[in-house]
């Protein structure tokens, strides 16, 4: 053991570190005791479902699919706009034509 010379420290100076030691216990205690318990939740969380990237890759597909319709769609929308010259009458027209025929 280390030499320890408590002649060394005056009474003011060991008047302060007790109760500087006093605080240090709890708030080592607590600390371990976080540590323990983040443990425990670390290891006993689920582990990671391989069926799950599956699941992912599709709603990735998917998403892709109906970016692709969407772009589509807006083509089409594009082309019918220049085949009838802008004329946006001519869209409506047709559709309140569309239900009653």
């Amino acid at each position: 053991m280390a030499n320890l010379h408590f002649a060394a420290f005056g009474p003011e100076t060991l008047a302060l570190l007790i109760p500087i030691t006093a605080l240090l216990i709890p708030i080592v205690a607590i600390l371990v005791r976080h540590q323990q318990k983040m443990a425990e939740i670390i290891h006993s969380s689920p582990k990671f479902d391989p069926g799950l990237n599956a699941q992912i890759d599709s709603l990735r597909r998917e998403i892709l699919e109906l970016r692709q319709l969407v772009h589509q769609q807006t083509i089409d929308m594009d082309s019918l706009k220049s085949l009838t010259g802008g004329r946006n009458d001519v869209v409506r027209s047709e559709e309140t034509r569309a239900p009653n025929g």
